[in-house]
């Protein structure tokens, strides 16, 4: 039979409660070293497991966090679920995943399953611009961090990347090298991301003086099979452009496929450049060109954001904001990719 606390607490010569808290690592406690020490040294002992529906009742929390994403699929989330399950699973909550498919009502439905189950907070990435289920979240005072989305910006606490940064910056790496054609796989209206990485593409090209070509940019979502959909309009368009700069990298693997089905030498007849730098980025023939973005530490940030809310009871709107930083591959520039498992450092946060 299990070890009960009365038979810990007469084992250790304390109280049960105090073996209790030492076991749920309550950071108030305060007592002996030496005290501490012999009961963490029994409960090894004796394998001792904290009930945690007691204890979840007795706290009034659940210690289940969520981590709703829009695509299961990609590998941006589940680096991204695994930074929020490394920083939660150390404070003894445990994480559960949601898929919405990019759908709003998927998110909205997975949002009302999980209030009613009483998750003690909830990591979203899935949101849109001036989203409903956001201020939902905000008039339910449901603790919820927004990752690398946001709905109303300064209004939420968020977790992402200067995304308008990025997409000038991999603009400009594109013009700098000589292009003067350069399509922009864009992602929705309705998704920040796709915006600012929109504007700061805009923003290259005027700052090199090149006037805006409607007919080469083009929507592709952010999916694999939409970025090659989207890349294939754009080069087999008569006046065809000598580079792209995709949304995301899934978006860029998918061009990248389409312009060699195509016959097209990467980088020699398209150059493209993609954002986010997943594992994938560096294992193509050649390599991908990318904004590189610490997706592990969106989600160990966002992690922290939301325990801070749950521990303290307060609301918080800080903003985390991470640094981008280009990776140049063979994609833009042939012979540069870097050799195997060399890592770039990683970016800067600001808030």
């Amino acid at each position: 039979m299990p070890v009960t606390l009365k038979e810990l607490a007469a084992r250790a010569r304390v109280h049960p409660s105090t073996i209790s808290r030492v076991a749920n690592n309550d950071p108030s406690l305060r007592i002996a070293p030496a005290t501490r020490t012999r009961i963490e040294t029994l409960l090894r002992e004796t394998d001792y497991r904290p009930n945690g529906v007691a204890r979840g009742l007795k706290l009034r929390q659940t210690f289940v966090l969520a981590v709703v994403i829009p695509d299961v699929t990609n590998p941006f989330f589940a680096a991204l679920f695994r930074g929020v399950e490394d920083g939660a699973s150390s404070r003894g909550y445990n994480v559960l995943l949601c898929n919405t498919d990019g759908s709003p009502e998927r998110q909205r439905s997975h949002l009302l399953s999980l209030h009613a189950r009483r998750v003690d907070g909830i990591v979203l990435a899935s949101s849109y611009l001036k989203d409903p289920t956001v201020r939902w979240l905000r008039h339910q005072a449901i603790p919820y961090v927004l990752v690398n989305r946001f709905s109303d910006e300064a209004q939420d606490p968020f977790v992402g990347s200067d995304d308008l940064v990025g997409g000038r910056m991999a603009t400009q790496h594109l013009i700098q090298l000589g292009h003067r054609r350069v399509g922009h796989l864009a992602g929705k209206a309705t998704v920040s991301t796709g915006v600012l990485r929109r504007r700061g593409y805009l923003a290259a090209l005027a700052d090199h003086g090149l006037e805006v070509d409607s007919h080469l940019i083009t929507e592709s979502g952010y999916t694999e099979e939409g970025g090659a959909r989207a890349a294939e309009r754009l080069l087999t368009a008569p006046n065809r452009p000598t580079a792209i700069f995709a949304v995301t990298d899934m978006t860029a693997v998918g061009a990248w496929g389409a312009a060699r089905r195509m016959g097209l030498r990467i980088p020699e007849d398209v150059a493209i450049v993609g954002y986010n730098d997943i594992p994938l980025a560096s294992r193509l023939v050649p390599g991908l060109t990318t904004v590189h973005v610490p997706i592990h530490e969106f989600g160990s940030a966002a992690a922290r954001l939301l325990l801070e809310q749950i521990e303290t009871g307060d609301a918080i709107r800080r903003r985390v904001i991470f640094n981008p930083e280009l990776i140049v591959r063979g994609s833009t520039v042939a012979g540069t990719d870097a050799p195997a498992g060399l890592r770039p450092i990683a970016a800067l946060a600001t808030e």
